[in-house]
Order: C-alpha cells, then sequence, then structure tokens
C-alpha cells in the first residue's frame, strides 16, 4: 500500500503481474471518498479474459457511485473472470457498502453494521467468513471507543491470523476437495505449494473522517519456513 504516483489521492498496492501493473485488488480514494475491494470467484477460466484489476483503479479514480460504476462496465463484464467487487461508500457519518458480481449480474446493497465477505457469492458466504463476520463484531463491540484504537488492531491483525479451521464447509469442500481443509482458515497457509495469505489491510475511519491505513505484508523475498512480516501505516483525512 501507498500513494499512487499518478494520483497521491489514492492509497492503494499494485499487481506485480506483468501487463496488470496499473491494477490493483484494494484502494481508498481520498478525493472521492471510497474503497474499492476485489475477490476473485475461483472457477472456468476464460480464454483471454481481461485483467480484473482495473476495476477497483478505475472505480477509486473517478467520482461515479457503484451504481453507475456498474453501468458503465457491464458491456465488458463477461470478458472477466469471476469476481465480487465490493465498494465503501463514505459518507458524513455512515458507510454505504455495495456488491456487485459479474457471476450472477447481481449489485447488493448491504445494511447490516457488520459484514464479511470472501471467495464466493456474498448471500452463499463460506464458514470462515461467516465465523469472521461473528469475530469482527465481538471485537469491535468490546473496543468500541477511540481510546481503545490501540487494543481494537491488535484483536483485528490478531483476527486476520486466525488459522482455525472452520469446518465443514461443504461449499469448500466441492470446490477444492485436495485441499479445503487448509482453506478453511481465515488466514491461509500451504507452505507446501508456496501457497496462502501474505498481506493484511486495516482500514478505520472515524466518523470525522480521520483515516488510520495500516498493512502487515510478507518481506521479500518471501522464506515460507522463516516468514519475515513488515508494516507500513498511513494517517490522512478525507
Amino acid at each position: 500500500m501507498a500513494p499512487w504516483s499518478e494520483d497521491n489521492s489514492v492509497y492503494g498496492g499494485r499487481d506485480l503481474q506483468p501487463g496488470c501493473k496499473t491494477g490493483t485488488w484494494l484502494a481508498i480514494s481520498t478525493k472521492y471518498k471510497k474503497i474499492g475491494v476485489l475477490l476473485n470467484l475461483p472457477g472456468v477460466k476464460k480464454e483471454n479474459a481481461i485483467s480484473r484489476g482495473s476495476i477497483v483503479a478505475d472505480y477509486v479514480t473517478n467520482d461515479l457511485n457503484l451504481l453507475d460504476y456498474v453501468e458503465c462496465i457491464k458491456e465488458d463484464a463477461n470478458k472477466y473472470n469471476d469476481f465480487v467487487f465490493v465498494s465503501v461508500e463514505l459518507g458524513s457519518s455512515s458507510a454505504e457498502v455495495k456488491t456487485y458480481s459479474n457471476a450472477n449480474d447481481e449489485i447488493i446493497h448491504w445494511t447490516n453494521t457488520y459484514l464479511g465477505f470472501g471467495n464466493s457469492l456474498p448471500d452463499k458466504p463460506l464458514n470462515k467468513v461467516q465465523n469472521g463476520e461473528k469475530l469482527l463484531r465481538d471485537t469491535c463491540k468490546k473496543f468500541n471507543k477511540i481510546d481503545n484504537k490501540f487494543e481494537l488492531l491488535n484483536e483485528l491483525v490478531k483476527l486476520l491470523k486466525n488459522e482455525q479451521r472452520y469446518l465443514p464447509d461443504p461449499q469448500l469442500e466441492n470446490r477444492q476437495p485436495n485441499i479445503y481443509k487448509e482453506l478453511s482458515s481465515i488466514f491461509v497457509k500451504i507452505p507446501v505449494i508456496k501457497y496462502g495469505t501474505r498481506a493484511h489491510t486495516i482500514i478505520l475511519v472515524t466518523k470525522s473522517g480521520h483515516v488510520d491505513l495500516i498493512e502487515i505484508s510478507m518481506k521479500s523475498p518471501i522464506d515460507v519456513e522463516n516468514t519475515q512480516w513488515e508494516r507500513n501505516e498511513f494517517h490522512f483525512n478525507i
């Protein structure tokens, strides 16, 4: 995560895959007061698919709300591999959360206080997402004062590093019969195939518009047997 050189009102990571360096999976715009997150849906890979990383990047660098933005990308929606896009539009004292998936061409406006999304359709969450949502609720209820920010951050990091396996999960088992157990935890760690969670990002936004952006990521080059972590923080107002 870092301010983008071409638009320093945007903080986000970069897709390091060749040909995708302008894309991202998560970004926040201080100018347009919105957050975009991209989650891939495992499934059949489409031939000559367009990179999904441009979806978040384009969303946070223009002033369109999600409904209008989806109309702009619908023409090419079937050219992307399946995804769930999560938008958070920050108001003066609240946030509007919506999701859009090209897998079913559905937009959902979410009004629950606590929400969790993962690599499945939003209305068919994996078990670890449902349990993560409960952990989030319990954590936020316990540390719900501005003076508890340090404790809140520590507990959120623990949540993101949770290696408990939430089984059974028929959806996950049907999708990945060989590694569904390893994928059933919030923090995924499969050293034998060098696959797993490599970064955690927390964005805290107060009602007054102050933002704490914290990213904890594996140091490169990554050593799966002796993982080293580094922490970056940014603090700003929107």
